[in-house]
């Protein structure tokens, strides 16, 4: 699974990752990377910045609270782990809906979950569509690994969302 998330990212660099050091320093390995950690994870992301530094990769490390410090389309992707953990389905389309603004308009929003359930599947597709995404697709890169992928969709779609 780590490989298919790796060639998504490759292909739209640069990654922000929300919330999963450990993802962001295996990504860093092939490509720049924004990881955006709550701020109570700071010494720990310490650490992964001076091991990326000390083999020449690119990882940023920034704390965050719920409120994202990020503007702009300059992300190519970004990266989700557990999107299906949000239990309200409103405020995980709203989620997705103040994610999208910082995506280039090439860029793609990939959601990595653990789950066979096709209910869980279908879930994440329906909020990748309130959330006026576009060219949603599903894979299944191993037995019980799921990625949901989608682009944002025009601005205009965007800005009435």
């Amino acid at each position: 699974m780590l490989e298919r998330v790796c060639g998504i990212a490759r292909e739209r660099s640069p990654a922000l990752v929300l919330s999963a050091l450990w993802l962001a320093e295996r990504l860093a390995t092939q490509l720049p990377v924004t990881v955006l950690i709550e701020p109570d994870k700071r010494r720990g992301a310490r650490r992964a910045v001076r091991r990326a530094s000390r083999d020449g990769q690119r990882l940023m490390v920034v704390a965050a609270t719920e409120e994202l410090p990020v503007v702009g389309q300059g992300a190519g992707c970004v990266v989700i782990e557990n999107m299906s953990e949000i239990e309200d389905d409103a405020e995980a389309a709203a989620f997705l809906v103040r994610l999208a603004p910082v995506l280039r308009p090439d860029g793609v929003l990939l959601a990595l979950d653990a789950t066979k359930n096709p209910a869980v599947e279908a879930r994440l597709a329906g909020l990748f569509l309130a959330a006026a995404l576009t060219g949603i697709a599903q894979e299944h890169p191993r037995e019980g690994a799921l990625l949901t992928i989608g682009s944002p969709g025009p601005a205009a779609v965007l800005a009435a969302r």
